[in-house]
């Protein structure tokens, strides 16, 4: 049987709420997935979330039926050109993400160490409110996110370096992340 013929069948089980369909799709593509995604982000961690986050929304929000083989007649195979454009979007995305806050980190202005005693000591006192504001905020944030926040920002440590340390899956690791940094966004706004 053909690819596209294997891949036809393969769409209308998925379209069909077949979770044995998904599995197969999942064990089919993952492996060409990847090496589309950590050749064009050069880092396989980043490229095993965004591939993960991919197979997750595919089935959660029924990618597949955005699929019409109506309408892709002849364009060969079908089910991997479209996921390919989604992945290779994605990893796009990325790289515009890294190279915008790159471009805000080279923007931002270098310390002035010449500058007078006076301004020096209002830069500190600045620095310390800012400090006392972010532990403020940090502290109304749930231990479990609070401590994966501390991990991931203040001592540099990837999401699988936390999960092994903390002894849960990087997957709770990201999510307690987007939890920690959800609450400090709205404590830091009220204050």
């Amino acid at each position: 049987m053909s690819v596209i013929k294997q891949d036809s069948i393969l769409l209308e089980q998925l379209k069909a709420g077949c979770e044995q369909a998904f599995a197969e799709f999942y064990a089919k593509y993952r492996k060409y997935l990847m090496v589309v995604a950590v050749s064009l982000l050069n880092d396989e961690m980043e490229a095993q979330d965004l591939v993960q986050d991919f197979f997750i929304d595919f089935w959660q929000k029924q990618l597949f039926n955005r699929i019409d083989p109506a309408y892709h007649k002849g364009e060969g195979e079908l089910m991997k050109n479209y996921i390919h454009r989604i992945v290779y979007n994605r990893c796009m995305d990325r790289i515009s993400q890294r190279r915008s806050q790159q471009q805000k980190i080279d923007d931002m202005p270098a310390p002035d160490i010449s500058c007078p005693p006076e301004n020096r000591m209002e830069a500190m006192e600045w620095q310390r409110q800012l400090s006392y504001t972010l532990q403020a905020a940090i502290a109304k944030v749930p231990p479990l996110s609070a401590r994966v926040f501390e991990l991931s920002y203040i001592h540099r440590k990837s999401r699988h370096e936390i999960a092994a340390q903390m002894g849960v899956s990087p997957h709770t690791v990201k999510n307690q992340l987007v939890r920690a940094v959800r609450i400090l966004r709205a404590q830091l706004k009220k204050g």
